[in-house]
């Protein structure tokens, strides 16, 4: 946990244990009540995709949860830190850590595709859709996410949610989603301008968000694998 935990740092469901993975079930059981009863060309595949894709997001951290050991033996291009020994990585299971974010993101996509307008029976496919998504993302998302990555360095809020993130001292992917529930849900809300704009603009398409969700992942893994891609 953080040094000083703030509010909102728990995750809704930690006194569930092992029955957390029940939050998903009400819509994984509708989902397969419409599968059975309407058939798939009457299905909103919009909707039904969630679960796919994010099982195939937990294989994408599991990928990297698994290529990283080798990629930090002696020899390798790897920073320094991953050498030292006696550090400890985080105290925490990053299992854990990695089906919350994942649970929580489905949670978002779920009401999203439910709820919003627009948000229903979106097409596999739109250019327009990928251009403005991209556009928000080099742009207003970046801009956003560096201003409150840096507030998160403040003494209130390191010490309230972001040390939590610091207390890995060696980094690995799993370190990504390492925080507490207020600051991930904020990342969440962050990284979901894109789509809700999309959405509301009907320039969504299904393909575009399960890119943009993996380029996600794929660049969090990425930042904190302890591996220098292009060494100096």
């Amino acid at each position: 946990m953080a040094t000083n935990p703030g509010i909102l740092s728990e995750w809704p469901w930690k006194r569930l244990g092992s029955f957390k993975y029940l939050v998903l079930a009400p819509w994984v059981v509708h989902g397969c009540h419409l599968v059975a009863t309407k058939g798939w060309r009457e299905l909103d595949l919009s909707y039904i995709a969630i679960l796919p894709s994010t099982l195939l997001r937990a294989l994408h951290d599991q990928a990297w949860i698994t290529v990283c050991p080798a990629s930090t033996t002696p020899g390798a291009n790897a920073r320094s830190s991953t050498e030292a020994s006696g550090l400890t990585r985080s105290t925490e299971s990053g299992t854990g850590m990695r089906t919350n974010i994942k649970r929580t993101s489905a949670i978002l996509l779920l009401l999203g595709a439910v709820y919003m307008p627009g948000g229903q029976h979106l097409p596999l496919w739109r250019t327009d859709g990928a251009v403005l998504l991209v556009l928000l993302q080099a742009g207003p998302v970046e801009f956003l996410y560096y201003w409150f990555h840096r507030a998160l360095h403040h003494h209130f809020l390191y010490t309230r949610y972001h040390s939590h993130h610091h207390a890995s001292i060696v980094t690995e992917p799993i370190t990504s989603v390492i925080h507490p529930f207020a600051e991930l849900l904020a990342y969440q809300l962050l990284f979901s301008v894109p789509m809700i704009t999309c959405t509301l603009t009907g320039t969504a398409s299904i393909i575009t968000f399960e890119i943009y969700v993996i380029y996600i992942d794929f660049m969090n893994n990425m930042g904190h694998c302890n591996f220098e891609l292009v060494p100096n």
